[in-house]
């Protein structure tokens, strides 16, 4: 049976060829679409090991991501003044020229000098140079994609508005965005490059870490303008935005290869009156309904899965591309589970497209289908 249907399906190679297009675009959509979902996934996770022994506090309303967060010296003072607590680390942003989609090329983070292992983890290392050190001003470290991105050096300037700052380190990389495409520069540097006295977030670290969500209840009642989140609500948050990304991204994919699924129906109905006087011999000779059903659908199916293996080659390429396009700032993740999926979304619109094409067949009278020319 799979012989006969490969050879049914060749008959017509520039209309199987197009068929199997239309699955390939569609199955490489979602394949493509759902690998930029995964790759934001893998990227915020990896981002929330760092904020485990932490609490991070913006401004109520400001969001997951803090847009518009303005936190005062007096919010510091407030949560300095809570008990449980060990430290209060304010820091600064400012983001740079952003690069089509892939977000921007890179963030000002100003932090103090004796603290940035709050922001890029106890373990994190130096690539080339040194740490800030406590006190001093007008100085840098960068982290390893913004340093490759740009071809920084040690003893190279970056600037915020008129402030530049001298590159003394670069850190390297620690596999998590937010980090390797960071430039670290002192706190009140950057705040006097921006000619602002407020800060964009507060990290609160606990005594004890078995004490935080404890800490950031005590936050949230201690003030109506503070919204403090732990590593969980961070994580329940980002899981949230990632299935909707993951919802639209496939949603998008399912469309064209919902179309792809109609061009299989196009298609077997087509073979099927074509090959009415074909379908009439075999019955006359002894061939059941069903399986005349069943050869119908094998051919359909086939088509699919080409199809389907086609459109999974190509997602994975869209993928590496628009990885490379992005220039480190997406990494898409294509996964065995995602490839699955794509596989079988193929094979299930090829079932569906010639479910009713092969019912036809399978319904068709031999006598009026010899008659057929």
């Amino acid at each position: 049976m799979l012989d006969l249907a490969l050879k049914n399906i060749m008959r017509n190679r520039t209309r199987t060829i197009l068929t199997t297009l239309g699955i390939l675009i569609g199955i490489g959509a979602i394949i493509a679409l759902g690998s930029i979902a995964e790759g934001i996934n893998v990227s915020i996770q990896s981002s929330l090991q760092l904020t485990a022994s932490k609490i991070s506090v913006q401004q109520a309303g400001a969001g997951i991501f803090g847009m518009g967060s303005e936190l005062t010296n007096d919010d510091v003072e407030l949560l300095k003044s809570l008990s449980g607590i060990k430290d209060v680390v304010p820091i600064d942003v400012s983001i740079g020229p952003m690069t089509g989609f892939a977000g921007p090329d890179y963030i000002f983070v100003g932090i103090e000098p004796d603290k940035m292992s709050y922001f890029a983890g106890e373990n994190f290392k130096m690539y080339q140079g040194r740490n800030l050190d406590e006190g001093e001003s007008g100085v840098a470290v960068v982290g390893k994609t913004v340093a490759d991105k740009f071809n920084t050096q040690i003893g190279d300037s970056w600037s915020v508005k008129d402030e530049d700052f001298e590159v003394v380190g670069i850190m390297d990389t620690t596999g998590v965005s937010d980090i390797d495409s960071a430039i670290l520069v002192p706190l009140q540097d950057l705040q006097t490059a921006l000619n602002k006295d407020t800060y964009y977030s507060i990290y609160v670290i606990p005594d004890d870490v078995k004490d935080t969500e404890k800490i950031v209840a005590e936050i949230n009642d201690a003030s109506d303008n503070l919204q403090a989140l732990s590593s969980a609500d961070l994580a329940r948050q980002a899981s949230e935005i990632v299935d909707q990304i993951r919802f639209f991204t496939f949603g998008i994919g399912a469309i064209a290869a919902f179309v792809g699924g109609l061009g299989v129906m196009n298609t077997m109905i087509m073979a099927v009156m074509e090959r009415r006087k074909e379908i009439g011999v075999m019955k006359a000779i002894g061939a059941t309904n069903s399986m005349i059903l069943r050869q119908i659908l094998t051919e359909s199916a086939m088509i699919s899965v080409i199809g389907g293996v086609g459109g999974i080659l190509l997602g994975i390429g869209a993928a590496i591309g628009l990885g490379a396009f992005s220039g480190g700032q997406i990494q898409p993740y294509v996964t065995p589970v995602l490839a699955t999926e794509g596989l079988a979304f193929a094979m299930f619109l090829g079932v569906i497209g010639g479910l009713y094409p092969a019912r036809q067949a399978a319904n068709l009278d031999p006598v009026e289908a010899l008659r057929y020319e």
